[in-house]
């Protein structure tokens, strides 16, 4: 039994080549939000059968409550199976959102001095890793790396979750005189730190406020920071992309993302999260453009 984001997954079937251990990797953990060993209820129900190729051959969704999926698939690995990762990101995205625990992907969030979360959104290559770097050298918590779970309350979103290993450019130490203690390589030589620690997980249990959010345009070439509001329809359109590109598999998968439907609890779980962020986000919602140093400096350090 896996927690992934605070979705109960019960894996059954043909699991005595350490299946399951295979979500636990750093790879599987750079994309998976929180995976641990856990005795909670279910939500998703796969049952997998050893094979050469990863398939999904049955999907049933809102059964009793449940997602059931059968599969077929090697052990998870980096570089040689990957698709079993985001499929079970997918899968527990579904299920989140169901719970009104929504997955937000390609953003990070680091608690600044306040005590409260900044929530950076970007497409890749935008500066997120390195932001969430910037931060790692300067001592503050990152809650997310990669993919961000998030709640609402009152209106305000709050971060309870996320991605917990950074992959960064290691070209950052000498544009930005970064330094950080590295755990892996990859092996196109970037640099992998494992943010797991009993700090981050207090943070995460009672939720860290959001205070704004910031849509990244971050280069290395880039000048002082600038930024542009984000007010109404933008900002609805912009959180709409990145809350519900899990659901419908952007994050791409061989052989290919499975259609899963949104259900009306989903439908109602992701609009108030829209309307909270319009409500309580407008003039703290910003596109912002520059080098990431200055951008870090002014969102994070106010400074």
């Amino acid at each position: 039994m896996l927690s992934v984001g605070g979705v109960g997954v019960l894996f059954t079937g043909e699991l005595n080549d350490d299946f399951v251990e295979g979500f636990r990797t750093l790879f599987a953990r750079r994309y998976l939000p929180d995976v641990l060993r856990a005795e909670i209820k279910p939500d998703v129900l796969v049952e997998r059968f050893t094979g050469k190729a990863f398939r999904v051959f049955s999907s049933m969704y809102d059964v009793n409550g449940k997602d059931r999926y059968k599969l077929e698939s090697p052990v998870p690995s980096a570089y040689k199976n990957e698709a079993p990762v985001f499929f079970l990101l997918q899968a527990t995205a579904r299920a989140g959102a169901r719970k009104g625990r929504i997955f937000i992907t390609d953003s990070v969030s680091v608690v600044n001095p306040d005590g409260k979360a900044v929530l950076f959104l970007g497409y890749p290559h935008t500066g997120k890793s390195t932001i969430s770097a910037i931060a790692v050298s300067e001592g503050l918590d990152v809650l997310s790396t990669e993919n961000t779970i998030v709640d609402v309350r009152e209106e305000k979103l709050f971060v309870i979750g996320g991605t917990e290993v950074l992959v960064y450019d290691p070209g950052i130490e000498d544009v930005y005189g970064v330094k950080i203690d590295y755990d892996e390589t990859t092996r196109s030589g970037y640099r992998i730190v494992d943010l797991e620690s009993t700090e981050r997980r207090r943070l995460l249990k009672k939720g860290v406020e959001v205070e704004k959010i910031i849509v990244l345009h971050a280069a290395f070439g880039g000048g002082k920071a600038s930024f542009s509001p984000l007010r109404g329809r933008k900002i609805k359109k912009t959180l709409w992309y990145f809350s519900t590109s899990l659901l419908k598999g952007m994050d791409y998968y061989e052989p290919a993302p499975l259609y899963m439907p949104m259900s009306d609890e989903i439908n109602h779980n992701l609009n108030k999260l829209l309307d909270s962020a319009v409500e309580s986000y407008s003039g703290r919602m910003f596109e912002a453009f520059g080098n990431h140093r200055d951008v870090f400096r002014r969102t994070v350090l106010f400074t």
